[in-house]
């Protein structure tokens, strides 16, 4: 047991004199103040002109591409908003033409079943579907006890709108003509 315990007092000893050694130096710069000290040289980029005026001419190619892409973008665009405002224009019209075929087919109902339509509904028959008005009085049945008809136009119709509304009725309306045909297709039913 002695020889243990002078082994670990003289290891002891020469602990605490390197401590000691250690404690008298000077003490090495801490790891902070170090990198201030011996800072690595920055990186440096030098470009020749010749380099220079290549990466302009890149930039100025990369930023006309966008340019055109947006342009191109753009346009798209517009064709398919004028697109769509065709389109929509062109419903709206086959929509009025369709009111109107549907009260023609309903006075040219009317009229095949011997019923009294209302002059109006008869002029505006004449003038929006004059094939459609020869065909009803051509059909007509003999009704011995005839009802009056109500009338299907609307205030609008009445007034006129559908000469105003309708430009492609208008030529259909011409070759009514003032109403000739349509005494003579009356006389043949009669």
């Amino acid at each position: 047991m002695e020889l243990r315990t002078t082994r670990e007092m003289r290891r002891n000893e020469q602990l605490s004199k390197a401590l000691a050694k250690k404690a008298d130096a000077p003490a090495p710069a801490s790891p902070q103040a170090q990198p201030a000290q011996q800072q690595p040289p920055a990186d440096k980029l030098t470009l020749s002109r010749q380099a220079l005026n290549f990466l302009e001419e890149q930039n100025r190619k990369m930023w006309e591409r966008d340019m055109e892409r947006q342009r191109r973008r753009s346009d798209r665009l517009d064709s398919s908003i004028s697109e769509l405002e065709n389109a929509k224009s062109k419903l709206d019209s086959m929509g009025r033409q369709l009111k109107v075929l549907n009260k023609c087919q309903k006075i040219a109902a009317s009229i095949m079943k011997g019923n009294r339509v209302p002059p109006e509904d008869l002029e505006y028959l004449m003038k929006n579907d004059p094939e459609g008005y020869k065909l009803a009085m051509a059909m007509r049945r003999e009704n011995p006890d005839p009802e009056d008809e109500k009338s299907v136009l609307d205030e609008e119709d009445r007034n006129g709108g559908a000469r105003e509304t309708g430009g492609e009725e208008a030529p259909a309306a011409e070759g009514a003509g003032s109403g000739e045909g349509c005494g003579e297709a009356s006389a043949a039913a009669e």
